[in-house]
């Protein structure tokens, strides 16, 4: 399946989820206990990150792209990993330098291999 395909189907799912679980919220909790400045950043957050992301999708490799998410996905969990092995304080700090040290290297070497791939189609073309 195309990329933008799968992230235009994962952002409309992601929309539907958040509104069920905002009404949820809103009848269980009620509007009083709501920050209203909090909701505004988030949904001025969204408005940006939407386009650019389809922009992204639309402008990325397929390569590229799954190498970069993926890096997002292992940084943005490195606490949980971390957290979840138990590791001493030197020892985390080693496991977050390795996943950014290894989601760096996975980035540009997809680049490389998405260079070398049209330097060879260059050449037998």
């Amino acid at each position: 399946m195309e990329p933008r395909k799968v992230v235009g189907s994962v952002d409309t799912g992601e929309f539907l989820v958040s509104l069920g679980a905002s009404i949820g919220f809103l009848i269980s909790l009620g509007s009083e206990r709501i920050e209203f400045a909090w909701v505004a950043a988030l949904l001025a957050g969204g408005v940006v990150a939407a386009p650019l992301a389809a922009w992204l999708v639309r402008k990325l490799p397929p390569r590229i792209l799954g190498s970069a998410v993926g890096s997002v996905i292992l940084i943005t969990n490195a606490k949980t990993i971390v957290e979840a092995a138990g590791l001493a304080e030197t020892a985390a700090v080693v496991a977050y330098v390795a996943i950014v040290g290894a989601s760096l290297f996975l980035v540009a070497r997809a680049i490389v291999l998405l260079r070398r791939d049209a330097q060879a189609a260059g050449a037998t073309a």
